[in-house]
């Protein structure tokens, strides 16, 4: 009999691998249930149920938190791939569109996809589109996991990896620099530019940062940076006030205006340059075929130049 193993024991439903998805999304019981005793003990309980499944254990107490084993992460992610595409054929079959998760940094959202959503859409066939600020890392982890779709990537984790993807380009360093405080000779050197001017960037021990750090200690530089922000757009806000230049990705030529900012790249930082890659996981494109073809058009519609 087909499937027999899996129906000759009870224990098995989509309740409980619900509860298994939350709490590895969530981290903990904890993370998911919050400070409702109840709930967290219904969780435990239904976790249990499954291991007594499955025969194995899926969860183990960390501390006072309880978190999922590796077998207990594994079988999250095949039940959340599972999950979704059960939902997906309820949307289709009620005639709902269906969802598209795209994860990419805060930059990448502000200068790249935003501007351009309502190409993204069309190249998603109309697809309700979710966004997620992720960083590098966890967004490799989120496409391994199933748990969104696409991400923007940087090049050399995509390769590395199980992903798969298309270049979408290649971006440097610039200094953005407000009319009011651009020197009198513009073709001042790089150390001269850099050391004169009050700077925003970006800062909270990002690898940008402890470059820049990093450069400016070994040439001897005295930078003014007078603000650190969380992220690269938070510091192109700063240019609307005049009061501060700022050191930004050239994908903030995407979204900065051009009539009160002179740019001046910053070729001390070029190892710094990245390529930026559209990246899935193939075999989520095989379960969802309808994004295959829609991953070219989506790519088609991110590419940049600078």
């Amino acid at each position: 009999m087909k499937f027999g193993r899996l129906f000759s024991e009870k224990g098995l439903s989509l309740e409980r691998l619900r509860a298994l998805v939350d709490v590895d999304e969530a981290g903990s019981i904890a993370g998911v249930a919050r400070d409702d005793e109840s709930r967290q003990s219904l969780i435990s309980r239904q976790l249990s149920e499954l291991e007594r499944f499955f025969h194995t254990e899926l969860k183990r107490k960390v501390g006072k938190t309880i978190r999922l084993t590796p077998a207990g992460k594994q079988l999250a992610k095949l039940a959340r791939e599972h999950l979704r595409s059960l939902e997906e054929f309820q949307r289709s079959c009620d005639d709902h569109p269906t969802e598209v998760i795209i994860g990419a940094g805060d930059s990448l959202l502000q200068w790249l996809v935003l501007p351009r959503m309502p190409k993204v859409r069309e190249a998603l066939k109309d697809s309700v589109v979710e966004l997620k600020d992720l960083q590098n890392v966890a967004m490799c982890d989120a496409l391994q996991d199933h748990v969104i779709d696409f991400g923007l990537l940087r090049s050399d984790l995509v390769r590395r990896g199980s992903l798969t993807g298309k270049l979408l380009g290649k971006f440097g360093y610039s200094l953005f620099i407000p009319d009011r405080l651009c020197p009198r000779h513009k073709k001042m050197s790089e150390a001269s530019v850099l050391q004169q001017l009050p700077l925003a960037t970006q800062g909270d021990n990002t690898l940008f940062q402890r470059r820049l750090e990093e450069l400016a200690a070994s040439r001897k530089w005295k930078l003014d940076v007078r603000l650190y922000c969380e992220s690269f757009p938070q510091a192109s806000q700063v240019l609307a006030s005049g009061q501060m230049a700022a050191i930004l990705p050239d994908l903030a030529r995407l979204g900065v205006s051009f009539d009160s900012v002179w740019v001046y790249p910053l070729k001390s930082l070029d190892e710094l340059r990245r390529e930026v890659m559209l990246a899935w996981h193939p075999h989520r494109l095989e379960t969802r075929p309808h994004l295959a073809g829609a991953a070219d058009e989506l790519a088609g519609v991110l590419k940049f130049t600078f």
